[in-house]
């Protein structure tokens, strides 16, 4: 410091000043980029999916579905996992049963040991490939090793389209659970 800034008695103030606005600048740049980081972080936990695989999902024309069953894919428009978003993902198949005015869905997933479960057209039912079990058209158990019916999914008719909730059960167990 010289005797000029002494004299006048600004160094110090000036000093101060400029440190504080550094300071200060320094503190904004920071807290602006600390912004979409912390939303990058907490984004998932505050995010609603709109349409997930917990949702009923439109499957078919309520039309098309008549004496025959008929198998659907059971498809999700979005699917969100913390941050990545797929589209039109498969989740699974089911059948379609009318029941008189009331359409009903099972599983297309064999509750022995998880094959594909076939609709026999010839003998009226619904047929495991890999172990030869046999279900009727209410999806009841009639025949082979498995230790329950077919696991029916929640459905509904709204506005002419079939939706249904997809679920996943666990295998060869007699009491139907969620896996």
């Amino acid at each position: 410091m010289d005797e000029a800034e002494r004299a006048r008695g600004t160094s110090v103030p000036r000093r101060g000043f400029l440190k504080f606005v550094s300071v200060a600048l320094g503190g904004l740049v920071g807290v602006v980029l600390a912004i979409p980081a912390i939303q990058f972080i907490v984004f998932p936990a505050r995010r609603k999916v709109v349409e997930g695989p917990e949702d009923l999902l439109p499957v078919a024309n309520a039309d098309e579905v008549g004496e025959k069953p008929v198998r659907v894919e059971i498809t999700a428009k979005v699917q969100r996992d913390a941050w990545a978003k797929v589209d039109n993902v498969r989740l699974g198949a089911a059948w379609l049963v009318r029941d008189g005015d009331r359409i009903r869905a099972f599983s297309t997933t064999c509750p022995h040991l998880g094959c594909a479960v076939d609709f026999d057209p010839k003998a009226d039912s619904f047929r495991c490939p890999c172990h030869t079990s046999a279900f009727d058209k209410g999806g009841n158990r009639v025949s082979g090793p498995a230790k329950r019916g077919m696991d029916p999914l929640e459905a509904k008719v709204e506005d002419g389209q079939v939706l249904v909730r997809f679920r996943r059960f666990k295998p060869d167990v007699p009491e139907r659970e969620g896996a």
